[in-house]
C-alpha cells in the first residue's frame, strides 16, 4: 500500500516536521538495549524523513517556478 505524503509548501513547517522526527529517532534512551537491527531500523526511518524533507523541497522549489513563470509570461509576451 503506498503512503501518500502531501506537499507542505512551508519550508519552516517541513523543517520542524523533520527535526521532530528525527529528534525522537536520535533518543538515546536504553541504548544498552540496542542491537544492529534497531540501528538499521532507526538508520531507516532517518533515510525516509530526509527523502520526504527532500521532496518537500522540490515542491516548494516547482511552486516557486511556477508562480514566477505565469508572473513573468506577461512580460516576456510584451517583449517578443
Amino acid at each position: 500500500m503506498v503512503n501518500a505524503i502531501y506537499a507542505n509548501l512551508s519550508l519552516t513547517d517541513s523543517i520542524s516536521e523533520f527535526q521532530e522526527n528525527v529528534k525522537k529517532l536520535l533518543d538515546l534512551t536504553k541504548i544498552e538495549e540496542w542491537d544492529g537491527r534497531t540501528v538499521k531500523e532507526r538508520e531507516e526511518k532517518i533515510r525516509e524523513a530526509a527523502l520526504v524533507l527532500a521532496g518537500q523541497c522540490i515542491a516548494i522549489s516547482l511552486q516557486i517556478l511556477a508562480t514566477l513563470g505565469f508572473l513573468l509570461l506577461p512580460i516576456h509576451n510584451h517583449l517578443i
